[in-house]
């Protein structure tokens, strides 16, 4: 099933059938479930309040088949909506989601964010080639492109990833359908930051994800149907297993569209 498909699901129900193609081994891909959430939260909001951030948390592995979604209104402000889903499989949450949708209101403070760093060509990066039962599969869905980094388990001593991002064409995703739930599902696609230090491949999950969204007022995050995202993540801390992980993320003009925290765990 296409990544649209489910969004149409989520959206008309409490169920969505989560299939074979977008999984990270025994897992579905956690930027879909993510993406999902806020679409159901979303189709059940009135107004115009937009996403102004979301925090996730990955309770439990997601497999394929039916899962649940239950979202509820924690409060209903003049100026924020505070909302919650859970999302249940076999009757146990496996994810839960906080959103905060917000209008726009005017304000005497305005700090602009920094301009895009120059990452070079989009056409020099490199691409991490799929290999099956190592990579996760959902990865054949996205155009990842690393410049001036590291791939993951390359035993390198960094720990940053600079890069960028598109669909290909077997994802089946219009973004301009959906910009934001399609950035939202890209942004968690990334491997966290840390594997590249790792000399062979070992099995990473997300705890925690938290998202920003600066710029949400602008009529469109970008004027392209499947755009190039330009992404930027650097490992503050990383110990006993856990490691901590900021990024950024880019449109086409430069302006900073997303900040996102990860808590991850490795295994190695």
């Amino acid at each position: 099933m296409s990544f649209e498909a489910m969004l149409v699901q989520a959206e008309q129900s409490s169920l969505v059938q989560m299939e074979p193609g977008w999984g990270q081994g025994r897992a579905i891909f956690g930027g879909i479930l993510a993406a999902l959430a806020v679409a159901h939260m979303q189709a059940r909001l009135t107004g115009e309040a937009k996403l102004r951030a979301l925090t996730i948390s990955f309770v439990a592995p997601v497999e394929v088949g039916e899962v649940e979604f239950k979202a509820e209104i924690l409060r209903a402000g003049k100026s924020v909506t505070q909302m919650q889903c859970h999302l249940l499989q076999q009757g146990k949450v496996v994810l839960s989601a906080l959103a905060s949708f917000g209008v726009a209101r005017s304000s005497q403070v305005v700090v602009t964010s920094e301009t895009a760093p120059d990452f070079g060509d989009i056409k020099d990066g490199l691409s991490f080639p799929y290999l099956e039962g190592v990579i996760p599969e959902f990865t054949r869905k996205i155009d990842f492109r690393y410049t001036d980094c590291d791939l993951p388990f390359s035993a390198s001593s960094k720990s940053h990833i600079n890069g960028w991002m598109r669909w290909n064409d077997s994802a089946e995703v219009s973004a301009n359908r959906a910009p934001l739930l399609s950035l939202i599902a890209l942004i968690d696609a990334w491997p966290p930051a840390i594997l590249q230090m790792l000399d062979r491949p070992n099995p990473a999950s997300s705890l925690t994800w938290t998202l920003e969204f600066p710029n949400i007022d602008k009529a469109t995050l970008s004027q392209q149907a499947n755009p190039w995202w330009q992404y930027r993540a650097h490992t503050d801390a990383a110990r006993n297993g856990y490691g901590h992980i900021a990024a950024e993320v880019w449109n086409e003009y430069g302006q900073l569209v997303a900040i996102s925290r990860q808590t991850v765990t490795v295994f190695a």
